[in-house]
């Protein structure tokens, strides 16, 4: 017997020190509260994110470091787990860190109950995702920062297929109003031309399917009367359950690259520290005659004259988000261009980047001058049976 009791008391310490070494190493955060809410205890992960000490802390109440837009949520779902109206659940939730900024992290909790069920205390284990959020984020700014700037014309819908979001649509289009489609579903917008119905009863279909689907064709009359045939594509991104998730939202990503590579104007990303070139598309790689290799291995500087350096280094310095410029740039064949560049800043990998799109001006500025001369030709031409006509 005293046997088996030293056995349970052994067990009983190993299994305390592996807690504690769990508590303290713990790449997650780790807080134990009274039932009021008040910090019992911070594990050193926690104090790191929060960037408080322990101490600090136990003079804290867990809502003290909750921001102000989720208290209310938070306490309400801490009161019903206690109560034992509501299970504990995953939730993604802001904190504020001790210089006022925003923490995004995935909490999720547990009460601890005595042998009659009654709360003791509760754990709350924090998993910081602000970084993701942020590159999220950043995602989904280049990815519009693209579509603005693409020919074509892009769009979100919600789950119930309502239209949300209309970046990329000509408000031409639209008789100069956005508002008139936001909201709709794609067939319950105005203006409509008959299409048989078997033909939106099969697209509906596919839409609640979650399917993907590409150029299903539909007819609309303009403001003008002029019937307009239009061909959308488009991909769900949603989960399992229908609504959208966050893999789907890293997906914007993917969509950022594939319109960056298959956008019919040259582009590239450029470093605006050390002005190396940080990525180039197809149409870039055409225009200046570089394998991909060669471009990612040179900076801005090295494919300009030699007396537009200072300027170009003036650029980089100028803070404005937006800016159009006409610049000479260098082939690799030798060939001076000239070009127009719209570019935006952007953080591309934790770097500080400006995106830039090229449109080559060469066959733009030939005609201009062709046409200069044609018309100098013609007034000294003028001019000279003018001459003739009076001697």
């Amino acid at each position: 017997m005293a046997g088996n009791d030293r056995a349970d008391s052994d067990a009983a310490i190993a299994s305390g020190a592996a807690f504690d070494a769990l508590y303290e190493h713990a790449p997650v955060g780790i807080a134990l509260f009274s039932i009021g809410g008040r910090f019992l205890r911070a594990n050193a992960a926690l104090c790191r994110l929060l960037g408080y000490s322990e101490e600090e802390l136990l003079q804290k109440t867990h809502l003290d470091v909750v921001h102000l837009d989720d208290l209310e949520a938070t306490a309400v779902a801490r009161a019903q787990v206690i109560s034992g109206k509501a299970k504990a659940r995953l939730a993604e939730r802001r904190y504020v860190h001790k210089d006022g900024s925003t923490i995004w992290a995935n909490a999720s909790g547990a009460v601890v109950r005595d042998a009659a069920g009654a709360p003791l205390c509760t754990v709350l284990l924090v998993h910081d995702v602000t970084g993701l959020k942020r590159s999220l984020r950043n995602a989904k700014r280049r990815f519009r920062r693209l579509i603005e700037m693409g020919s074509d014309w892009y769009w979100v819908q919600d789950a119930e297929f309502r239209f949300v979001e209309v970046p990329g649509i000509d408000v031409q289009e639209l008789d100069g109003d956005t508002d008139i489609v936001i909201g709709k579903a794609r067939w319950e917008l105005p203006g409509l031309a008959p299409l048989p119905e078997k033909a939106w009863e099969q697209h509906r279909a596919k839409l609640a399917r979650h399917e993907s689907f590409t150029d299903f064709i539909f007819l609309r009359y303009n403001k003008a009367g002029e019937l307009r045939y239009l061909s959308v594509s488009g991909e769900p991104l949603f989960d399992e359950q229908g609504t959208r998730d966050q893999k789907a939202m890293e997906e914007s990503e993917r969509r950022y690259r594939t319109l960056f590579d298959a956008n019919p104007y040259p582009m590239w990303v450029v470093d605006a520290k050390t002005l190396a070139f940080l990525a180039v598309n197809e149409a870039a790689i055409r225009l200046y005659g570089y394998a991909k290799e060669e471009f990612l291995a040179l900076s801005a500087e090295q494919i300009r004259p030699e007396e537009d350096i200072d300027d170009l280094k003036k650029a980089f310095e100028d803070p404005a988000n937006y800016r159009s410029r006409i610049w000479r740039h260098r082939k690799k064949n030798g060939e001076v261009i000239p070009v127009k560049i719209t570019s935006f800043n952007l953080d591309f990998g934790g770097r500080r980047a400006r995106l830039g799109v090229i449109e080559d001006l060469t066959e733009r500025l030939q005609a201009e001058e062709r046409a200069r001369q044609s018309e100098r030709r013609y007034r000294e031409l003028l001019a000279s049976q003018g001459s003739g006509s009076t001697s």
